[in-house]
């Protein structure tokens, strides 16, 4: 278990926003991708120095910790690493695969016998999805239906989690989904690299993959190991679930959560293609696709905050003053929602995003609503982003201004009066 002292990095109460770069204190984990915290690119990923500076911060031994926005489960991962029972909320369903892969221990297993069984399997598997042919071309469809038959076919157990992520993403290797993209999007990059694998042996060289992605996920789970994760810490995940509606199993210490981002809220989409081939069906994903927020008809809510208002009343098309209403209603609905249950901390993870080149400082807003609601402000610790996952425009598509997209994220530091 993680148990490095830092209190000579917390600050003076008088100094409200502070400058910091996580990565660098918390250099025990040496890389956001370090052990299985980068085993798959999700979507605007928590990177574990966030919260493990956090936990040894405010954070004992013992404290329960609660993260309702979960998305990959980072907060449980690094939970296990300072001795923090854990619950965990997201409305995608992902959620419950990728953790429960992430905090295995290490196996032994023979992976070039595993990859030769899946090869010749015979049986298909066929998702329930009217567009597989949009998404893949037609000589790779029959690999694909018999390797995720055998996945299928897998009793759940050390065997099919160590298997699931390499799967996924050998799959999406083989369609023509733009891997740069946030949202599932085809693209001429994306075929010429479908085309160049049907030139080659195309089936050596996925499962070529898979037996390589079975060996990162071992070695992953071999340094996650290193770090000594507390094997007897209680864990409660809940995957699938609308958060807005959805009551906690039990009071917790800390609330620490990184929300979805203000314009893109769409996780779902982004994962459906592999949501298809994990077995959910269309009328499934349609109904989690409902869900988000800038679908779901979310409940309005009083915003306490000035800035809130001031930022809205800037906004001039009424189809992005929607968005904006349905994200802070949904975001903070959410969060207000829970927050009568913690009892110590809130820390919000947030960035500095904008509107239609307008910014919009989510820690000024998130702060503001909960010192409305009895929380006291300790501090905003800005982080500087270091790399960006997804692609990167010159120009926003939509506006044609120079992409402004944030360059900063702030742990929001709040706790309980």
């Amino acid at each position: 278990m993680l148990t490095t002292q830092i209190a000579e990095t917390r600050y003076d109460d008088t100094e409200m926003e502070k400058a910091v770069i996580f990565r660098e204190l918390v250099p025990e984990i040496p890389s956001t991708t370090y052990a299985t915290f980068g085993l798959y690119k999700y979507p605007a990923k928590f990177i574990p120095q966030v919260i493990a500076y956090a936990l040894r911060t405010y954070s004992q031994p013992g404290m329960s910790v609660f993260d309702p926005f979960a998305g990959y489960g980072t907060v449980g991962t690094v939970a296990r690493l300072y001795g923090n029972n854990y619950e965990l909320w997201d409305l995608n369903p992902l959620l419950k695969y990728f953790h429960s892969v992430s905090v295995m221990r290490p196996v032994k297993l023979d992976s070039v016998g595993l990859v030769r069984d899946m090869r010749t399997y015979e049986k298909h598997f066929e998702p329930d999805w009217s567009n597989l042919a949009y998404w893949y071309p037609e000589n790779f469809l029959p690999m694909l239906h018999k390797a995720w038959g055998f996945y299928h076919s897998l009793e759940d157990g050390e065997l099919k989690s160590i298997l699931l992520i390499p799967l996924i993403k050998a799959t999406r290797y083989f369609s023509y989904n733009d891997e740069k993209r946030q949202k599932l999007s085809r693209s001429p990059i994306a075929r010429k690299r479908t085309d160049r694998l049907e030139c080659h042996d195309w089936q050596d060289i996925f499962f070529g993959q898979i037996l390589t992605g079975i060996s990162q996920v071992l070695a992953s789970l071999e340094e996650y190991q290193a770090l000594e994760p507390n094997e007897t810490v209680k864990a409660t995940v809940r995957a699938g679930i609308n958060g807005l509606s959805s009551e906690l199993s039990q009071n917790h210490d800390i609330l620490i959560t990184s929300p979805p981002y203000l314009q893109a809220q769409e996780y779902i989409r982004a994962s459906k293609m592999d949501l298809f081939w994990l077995g959910y069906s269309e009328t499934e994903i349609k109904e989690l696709s409902k869900k988000e927020f800038p679908y779901q008809q979310v409940p309005i809510i009083p915003i306490h905050s000035p800035t809130y208002y001031n930022c809205l009343t800037d906004i001039k098309e009424p189809h992005m003053a929607q968005l904006f209403e349905q994200y802070f209603c949904g975001v903070l609905g959410t969060l207000s929602h829970v927050q009568a249950n913690i009892s110590k901390y809130l820390l919000l993870f947030v960035g500095s995003a904008t509107i239609r080149t307008k910014p919009i400082p989510l820690d000024h807003i998130f702060m503001e609503h909960f010192e409305a609601l009895g929380w006291k402000h300790e501090v905003t610790l800005v982080d500087t982003i270091v790399a960006r996952t997804m692609f990167f425009y010159d120009k926003n598509p939509a506006t044609q201004s120079r992409d402004r997209r944030m360059s900063t994220e702030s742990l929001v530091v709040l706790s309980k009066t």
